[in-house]
Order: C-alpha cells, then sequence, then structure tokens
C-alpha cells in the first residue's frame, strides 16, 4: 500500500508542479479562503499531460480501467448486450444488488470512450446498446429511460437490462439527458447512427413532458414530468445534450431549447458569491438552503463561459474538506496504524453539517471522490494561470494535480473486503464513492463503497475529458 508521504512530494515532482501544487494542496486543506474574484478569468491552451509522463499515475488510469472491466464482466461478457451494476454488492446491506443505475452507465459509456482503445470503444458499444434496449423494450415506449434497471440476470432475449425494484422507476430529467449524451457521444465516436437515433428520443421526451411554457423568464425544463420543482443541474444537463444534438443532426430548433435551460441556469446564480443555487423549489421560488458541487462544475464543462467560472473558484474554498484514517467515522476502518489523508471537496455546503443535523453515522470532513473528479474535469479545461487565481492558489492545472494525487491516496487504500456478484474487488483499482460515510443535506447518504461512477469521473477528469462537450478532448 502506498501511504500518503510516499506519495506527495515524488508524484509532485513527477508532474513537474510541485511547489504550486504543495501550496494549492495545503490552500484546498485550509477551506477558509475569500469568495471567488469576479474578475474575468484568461485561460491557457496547454498544460501537462499528466498520464504521458508519470508511471505511477499511468498505472493509476490502467488499474481504474481494470475495475470498469470487471464490474462491466461480473454477470456477462464479451459482446452480451448488458448494464452493469453501478455498486459493489455491499451498498445498502444488499439492497442494490445488481442494481444498474443509467447515470452511472452513462458515465461508464463516456470513460471507456475517454481512452478509446478499441477494446474500450467496444465495452461502450455494449454499454449503449443495453441502454438503446432499455429504451425501446419501455412499457410506455416514448422515448424514456428510467432511473436503474436490474443487470445480475438475462431477460428472455439474453439480454442483462430489466427494469429495477418499484422504487427506480422514475424518469427525472437528469436520468434520461444522461443517457442521451452517452448515446450522442458514442454515435460521434462511431458514425452508428441507432445511437442518434436514441439520443434524440430522449430529449424528444425531456422537450415534450419537462419544459417550463409559463414561467418564462426564467424558462428551464421541471425536475420531471407533472414536477413543480426544477434543478439547476437538471438544466445544464438538457443543455449539454441539446447542444450536442444540434450539431450532430444540423436541426437548429435544439438550440432553442438549449438556450431554454440556460436561461433558467443563468437565473440560478448568484454574483456576490460566485456560485449557482440548486434551483427552485416550485417554477418561481429558489431553494437557497443547500448548494451542491455538481452544478458548479458541470455548469463551466457545459456553458464554458467565463462569466460564470467564478463557481469552480467557489468550490474550491467552500466545499474543500480533508478526511483522515483516524478521523470519527471514517472509512478506513481498520488500518494497521497508517496515517492517512484525503483532501478534495464535498457534496454540497450542508454536507459538513452532518453530524450537527443530527446523523452520527457521517464523518464531517468525508471526500466526495466524484465531486472530486468533476473539479478536476473543470480546472483542466479551464487552466486559469497562477497569476490570475485567486488569493492563495496557484493555478488550476496544480491544484488538479494536487487532487490527482488525493485521489490516488484513496484509490490506494479503501474499499478493502468489497464484492462484485460475489467475486473480490481489487483494492487500488477502483473507487468508492466517498472516502468515508457522507451526508448530502439532500436526505441521502454516499458510503465508502466501490462506484463505477466516481471511478469514471476520475478517469474523465485525469485525462482533460470533458463529457459535456462533443468529443472535447
Amino acid at each position: 500500500m502506498v501511504t500518503e508521504k510516499e506519495l506527495s512530494r515524488r508524484l509532485l515532482m513527477q508532474m513537474g508542479i510541485s511547489t504550486a501544487a504543495a501550496s494549492a494542496l495545503a490552500s484546498v486543506t485550509g477551506g477558509t479562503l475569500a469568495h471567488a474574484s469576479s474578475r474575468t478569468p484568461a485561460r491557457v491552451d496547454s498544460g501537462p499531460d499528466f498520464a504521458a509522463d508519470n508511471k505511477s499515475l499511468e498505472l493509476s488510469i490502467n488499474n481504474a480501467y481494470l475495475f470498469l472491466d470487471q464490474m462491466m464482466d461480473a454477470y456477462a461478457q464479451g459482446t452480451t448486450v448488458r448494464l452493469c451494476q453501478s455498486y459493489c454488492d455491499q451498498i445498502a446491506g444488499g439492497t442494490f444488488y445488481s442494481t444498474a443505475f443509467v447515470y452511472d452507465n452513462a458515465l461508464l459509456v463516456l470513460a471507456y470512450l475517454a481512452r478509446a482503445r478499441t477494446s474500450d470503444i467496444q465495452r461502450a458499444k455494449v454499454i449503449g446498446d443495453a441502454l438503446l434496449y432499455a429504451q425501446q423494450n419501455d412499457s410506455v415506449s416514448d422515448g424514456r429511460f428510467r432511473q436503474a434497471y436490474f443487470a445480475g440476470a438475462p431477460d428472455s432475449h439474453e439480454i442483462f437490462v430489466t427494469r429495477g425494484l418499484p422504487f427506480f422507476q422514475g424518469s427525472a430529467v437528469g436520468d434520461v439527458a444522461w443517457p442521451g449524451i452517452a448515446l450522442a457521444q458514442l454515435y460521434a465516436r462511431t458514425g452508428l447512427r441507432a445511437y442518434l437515433e436514441g439520443a434524440v428520443r430522449a430529449a424528444s421526451f425531456i422537450e415534450t413532458t419537462a419544459r417550463d411554457k409559463v414561467n418564462v423568464p426564467p424558462g428551464g425544463y421541471y425536475f420531471g414530468n407533472g414536477q413543480t420543482n426544477k434543478s439547476t443541474e437538471h438544466n445544464i444537463d438538457v443543455y449539454a445534450l441539446f447542444t450536442m444534438l444540434a450539431k450532430l443532426t444540423g436541426n437548429g430548433s435544439w438550440l432553442d431549447g438549449a438556450q431554454h435551460a440556460k436561461a433558467f441556469v443563468e437565473a440560478m446564480f448568484d454574483s456576490p458569491s460566485g456560485h449557482f443555487w440548486t434551483g427552485t423549489s416550485d417554477p418561481t421560488h429558489i431553494f437557497y438552503n443547500n448548494s451542491p458541487e455538481d452544478v458548479q462544475s458541470w455548469s463551466y464543462l457545459a456553458f464554458q463561459d467565463q462569466n460564470f467560472a467564478a463557481s469552480i473558484d467557489w468550490v474550491k474554498t467552500n466545499l474543500a474538506t480533508t478526511d483522515t484514517s483516524f478521523a470519527f467515522n471514517n472509512g478506513w476502518g481498520s488500518n494497521g496504524g497508517l496515517r492517512l489523508r484525503v483532501s478534495g471537496v464535498t457534496f454540497a455546503s450542508l454536507s459538513k453539517l452532518g453530524t450537527v443535523l443530527g446523523d452520527n453515522t457521517v464523518d464531517a470532513d468525508a471526500v466526495w471522490l466524484e465531486g472530486t473528479g468533476h473539479l478536476i474535469a473543470a480546472l483542466l479545461s479551464r487552466r486559469l494561470p497562477a497569476k490570475d487565481d485567486i488569493p492563495s492558489f496557484h493555478g488550476d492545472v496544480s491544484l488538479a494535480g494536487s487532487l490527482i494525487e488525493h485521489v490516488q491516496v484513496a484509490q490506494n487504500s479503501l474499499g478493502g473486503g468489497q464484492t462484485v456478484n460475489g467475486q473480490p474487488l481489487v483494492v487500488g483499482q477502483g473507487l468508492t464513492a466517498s472516502t468515508s460515510v457522507l451526508n448530502t443535506g439532500f436526505g441521502f447518504n454516499y458510503f465508502p463503497y466501490f462506484h463505477i461512477g466516481a471511478t469514471s469521473w476520475y478517469l474523465m477528469g485525469v485525462q482533460a475529458v470533458n463529457p459535456l462537450q462533443l468529443a472535447d478532448r
């Protein structure tokens, strides 16, 4: 096992960013910096290819793909059409055994497209075909996807996609948009028209069932069919999907929907603090109580708009956290006396108050590893130079480098004793959803269990791939 001490300076030196990254890391762990600057940041178009010059990082990436391969092959192999179980068997006491969340499977497609070896493309197509099968065989037949499917056994056609448990039947906008994004990207890579047609069907379902035609401004799309609340995150997803379809189909009408979604997201931006609110609790009343990380990073990945880029800095200064193997309720458990430390971001502004809110099972300093992957991807997309960064930070590339190093500490130390379909998963390959039990502040928790979603976001981030822009490498 590689300890924090062995990783720190050595990896940073190999990346060629040691001094700046170490300073940036100190900033992350403090979490008490000033709010983001309102100035328009510059962007540099060059920066280190971390994986190309770093054998340790190359090994980390390859091992993460081995984890995804094992998860994908847990119940069937080769070209058998199948979805992939999202978490290890132990999640929720086994309740989610064989559950394949469509968001996670969309990320799996995008992660395989990020590396894009021949075998990766084949795997992406297998998952893409499974998404198409789920869409085409839905009882409603209107282009929707369900939140999750059962992937542990084949149906009568030997396809490992069946409708999930009763409480996974929903079709929230985000759960439809992300498979659409994956299919659009898969079409862009392969040219196979069935994937584009599936993406269009998904987008058409959103346009038909969720568009707010009354409350304009701010416009946007509802959380789902029949809902009155609206999610900033979901509208970012819609913008990304619709802009992709405008390019891929040549049909400019998708741009109207994209702008309708973006107008809502822009209305959720709070200029004084430099961050986006969660959304609205009904069509027009903003939900101020809890602000999540994902909308801050995804908004930049989708829009590439410097007018709202301060949201990345808001994450750096407001959601920074450092978890340790000796913290209360830490995810390492019995760790043989190792003193490990992982810095990254938490889920949302209320996450550190989990114990205060009465949840005594959580570690208030838990790192959300998926969200840390979001931030890495956003930093390596923006690439703000050190001279334009906010106080105590030294540029986006250096901060991304230090975060990558800390994610590797988690990768090399968490997840012992976990399985998929009863088979052991290997510590040092995949990422857990969080370093310790993490309270989101939205009524659910994340756990230190292996997760294809967190692993996929890490792989996209570390390879500087932006899944919300068409074929952006």
